[in-house]
């Protein structure tokens, strides 16, 4: 029932996603500008040098070689390439004498990915508060509105869960490196693909509260990390096994879409998957905390086995009356 509300949802307030779309696309442009700015002038100095062009014409000369099964030419473009003053050696020791000004590139362009994911975790949240007045009030709300009126919440929000999702990313890219590196590529691709998916469905389990939390309740950063109850605990299981069926299934939507379109349908199947995590965050929330919510203008969908204790009564009220 939580995945299929969520579909819902994110069908529901699918204008929602060419938002997510657009903002990500002006954030993106302007992230990859910063990013070619710091290493485009390593790299055209690094290309334009005598080992890289020495290296290229090698290269060349080699498949010449080979496809014409000259061995002796072949012997004479492995030395130039391999050898002690060979093309790659020459490479190698001009990349050793860059070494800072490569460090610092690459640092550059960390520090302008993770200000990326904040902006974009900013614009989540954004959404998240529009999706609970609709989903709380069925009221219509502009995404700047929300940004605005959120933006305080939201910056303290992305700090901590952008730090704790990269901390998580870089965990995993080394062990699906250790795979690859030490055991057969077939089991080591299974084992990473496997990785990837369980640690991403692992986040959104014990992270996925805090934005409803902070949004639907008011409540503060820290306490919407640390606000959990035995109930909550209990549908910890359930939540894993919903995000790890999401996870996958946002992975072949994704894959098939990039292929069968070239490339073409991830314009609206990757901000659309963004935005079904951001409905399914809300949608477990709003169930275990007992929360009627609103899917459709004629549909309210609601949780009968945990029921709001301030409205007590008045659930058992309308039970009665129903029968």
């Amino acid at each position: 029932m939580l995945f299929r509300n969520s579909i819902r949802l994110l069908m529901e307030n699918f204008k929602n996603v060419y938002k997510i779309l657009l903002y990500k696309l002006i954030v993106g442009i302007v992230a990859g500008a910063l990013c070619v700015a710091m290493i485009m002038p390593q790299l055209l100095e690094l290309l334009n040098s005598a080992p890289m062009q020495d290296l290229l014409t090698g290269v060349r000369s080699f498949f010449t070689a080979l496809l014409a099964a000259n061995a002796e030419q072949l012997g004479i473009v492995k030395d130039s390439l391999f050898g002690e003053m060979g093309a790659l050696h020459r490479l190698a020791d001009l990349l050793l004498s860059r070494t800072t000004s490569i460090v610092l590139a690459t640092v550059g362009c960390v520090v302008v990915y993770l200000i990326k994911r904040f902006a974009d975790t900013l614009c989540y949240f954004a959404v998240g508060g529009v999706l609970n007045d609709r989903m709380s009030t069925y009221a219509e709300t502009p995404l700047a509105a929300a940004y605005i009126k959120n933006v305080g919440k939201a910056c303290r929000y992305a700090l901590v869960y952008v730090s704790v999702a990269f901390a998580i990313d870089v965990v995993t890219l080394a062990a699906c490196y250790l795979a690859i590196r030490f055991i057969s590529i077939l089991t080591a691709l299974f084992l990473s693909v496997t990785l990837i998916v369980v640690a991403q469905a692992l986040k959104f389990t014990f992270t996925g509260r805090w934005m409803p939390a902070m949004i639907a309740d008011g409540l503060r950063l820290r306490a919407s990390l640390r606000y959990t109850d035995r109930t909550e605990r209990k549908q910890r299981a359930k939540m894993f096994s919903t995000y790890l069926v999401t996870v996958y299934g946002v992975v072949i939507v994704n894959v098939i879409a990039a292929i069968c379109t070239f490339g073409s349908a991830l314009i609206i199947t990757v901000p659309a998957s963004y935005f079904l995590f951001i409905c399914e965050q809300f949608t477990h929330y709003y169930t275990i905390k007992g929360k009627k919510y609103f899917i459709t203008f004629e549909r309210i969908a609601s949780n009968p086995d945990r029921g709001d204790r301030e409205h007590f009564f008045e659930y058992i009220d309308e039970t009665k009356a129903e029968k």
